[in-house]
């Protein structure tokens, strides 16, 4: 499934040498166990975001907590992560263009209440982008 998110259940079951209701049910037990979940990834590039930008964020005068909830409501940030290290949260950023991008950091985030400092990168080439969190056997 990991390889191809639309195989059928059929195939899947043709593949590893079970019955089908058994592929059935045993998916329908990892996505009520919240185990698993089969969703549509989103191809950035293919999508027409040409930019990627990490960016880390320092806090002063107010909770980490509630700056990243103001963040986790911005059209463009992709991740929101509260952090231990040199900064406060790391957000990661997707744009179309160089100017969206520049609105985003410089007319939105910069403007929440909290944030101090902005440290942005930008993505020249993505190596690796994986969305799986853990290995399935």
């Amino acid at each position: 499934m990991r390889k191809d998110g639309r195989i059928s259940n059929r195939d899947l079951a043709r593949a590893i040498d079970v019955n089908e209701a058994t592929i059935r049910s045993r998916i329908r037990k990892l996505e009520t166990s919240h185990t698993m979940r089969i969703v549509a990834m989103l191809d950035l590039a293919t999508a027409g975001y040409e930019f990627v930008a990490p960016v880390g964020i320092d806090v002063k005068g107010r909770p980490a907590s509630e700056v990243a909830d103001d963040l986790a409501r911005i059209e463009g940030v992709m991740t929101v992560v509260i952090v231990i290290g040199p900064h406060d949260i790391e957000i990661q950023i997707a744009a179309r263009t160089r100017e969206e991008l520049d609105h985003i950091l410089t007319d939105i985030v910069s403007k929440i209440p909290g944030v101090s400092r902005l440290a942005p990168g930008l993505a020249m080439r993505v190596v690796k982008y994986e969305s799986t969190w853990v290995p399935f056997a």
